[in-house]
């Protein structure tokens, strides 16, 4: 393990060319030896392929060089995620000295081993580890074979990545199943992706300005964010109860209605995830209960994740000794597991641009006449580059490294 002393030596071998980021980076070495980042130029990455692109960011996956490797965290894998922010959107310095705190402040972050610069684009990139499994995949393999009192460990091991980030005024504004990593189906620990790296205090700044566009899924975006309104730290705890939804049912939400412009309208009229009938009595009332006030419709209802946090804590030991599900005879379990994972054509758990209820308000009434095309109705186009490779993302979700960043 590097120590304070070899940190020191090393100051003067390097330097990001920004002062103040460098002095950032040189005050988490001498802090935490442990726990630190590293400014890692961008010649040491080999390999790099394009993953995905969005509004907020740019993926490769990458291979480190060799002297590189050494200086890296103990559960470096072999590969790193490239997250290559578009620098318009992020005041990148407050957003340094946020990853620098939260990787200190828990494990249930991505791991981060350092920043780095793209010379072309002299965009700033957050080097992170890479892991091909999701809570989604997980689920999708093993859902009733996994204890409840283990899906509530694994639950909060998500809000405890969760509460991190606000914790530093981060605001993660895409959560879901298929972004939160499983670093080992063994130990089942779960860590959170930080997201589009959005900073509270911006967001608040801007909370009078609608949106015409928000960047997610459907099924897992608030509805005062589809409604064209800024997403808060409130939005990631409605998302976090999709997330609560596919532990206690197998299915991630709406995965039986097409993701589209009708399904936006009830989202903001209240309709929520109906629990199947057939797997109702085995879920435990007072988790219904608040994964339902995740949904409120009034944000500041919304339990936080220190309240999250307890009451997982709360159930866990109880769920641990009476876990219904362990006598559920063979006949129930079989037709349960035919009813799972049935997805309607048209669902899309793929992040895209969705647009606002704000932007759509004047054409409202054709959509609904048919007048003009939904423009959040998601089809295959099978001819299309961009189908081919939501498709490829899909089916291969498990073979290629990292692409799970993108979903």
């Amino acid at each position: 393990m590097c120590t304070k002393e070899n940190f020191i030596e090393k100051f003067g071998t390097w330097s990001s060319g920004n002062t103040n980021i460098d002095e950032i980076i040189k005050e988490s070495q001498i802090n935490n030896p442990l726990y630190f980042l590293q400014w890692i130029p961008y010649d040491n990455f080999h390999d790099i392929k394009h993953i995905a692109d969005s509004e907020y960011y740019t993926l490769h996956s990458a291979g480190l060089r060799n002297k590189m490797i050494e200086e890296l965290l103990w559960d470096y894998c072999g590969a790193v995620v490239l997250k290559e922010l578009k620098d318009y959107k992020y005041d990148i310095l407050e957003i340094i000295k946020a990853i620098k705190n939260i990787i200190v402040y828990s494990g249930n972050i991505t791991s981060i081993f350092g920043i780095s610069k793209n010379p072309s684009t002299q965009n700033y990139i957050i080097v992170m580890d890479s892991h091909d499994d999701t809570v989604h995949s997980l689920l999708f393999d093993f859902f009733l074979k996994i204890a409840w009192h283990t899906m509530i460990m694994l639950l909060d091991y998500v809000i405890d990545g969760l509460h991190a980030l606000h914790e530093n005024n981060l605001v993660h504004c895409n959560l879901h199943s298929r972004n939160i990593l499983i670093k080992d189906r063994k130990s089942l620990i779960a860590s959170v992706d930080p997201g589009l790296f959005k900073l509270g205090n911006d967001l608040i700044s801007n909370s009078d300005n609608k949106k015409n566009f928000v960047y997610g899924s459907i099924p897992y975006i608030p509805p005062e964010v589809l409604r064209g309104n800024e997403f808060t730290k409130e939005g990631d705890i409605y998302s976090f109860g999709g997330i609560m939804y596919e532990v206690a049912t197998g299915n991630q939400p709406f995965s039986d209605q097409a993701h589209d412009t009708y399904l936006i309208i009830d989202i903001c009229n209240g309709v929520r995830p109906k629990v199947p009938d057939i797997i109702l009595n085995w879920i435990p009332k007072c988790y219904l209960d608040k994964m339902y006030q995740c949904w409120d419709d009034d944000p500041s209802k919304r339990p936080t994740t220190s309240e999250l946090t307890n009451y997982l804590w709360s159930i866990f030991r109880e769920l641990e000794a009476n876990d219904k599900r362990k006598i559920m005879n063979k006949s129930h379990e079989q037709k349960l597991l035919r009813s799972l994972h049935k997805f309607h054509p048209q669902s899309c758990y793929i992040s895209r641009h969705i647009y606002t209820l704000y932007e759509l308000q004047d054409s409202l009434e054709d959509i609904k006449s048919g007048k003009c095309a939904d423009p959040n109705l998601y089809t295959y186009d099978m001819n299309s580059k961009d189908s081919t490779k939501y498709i490829d993302l899909e089916t291969n979700l498990k073979k290629k490294t990292n692409l799970i960043f993108l979903l």
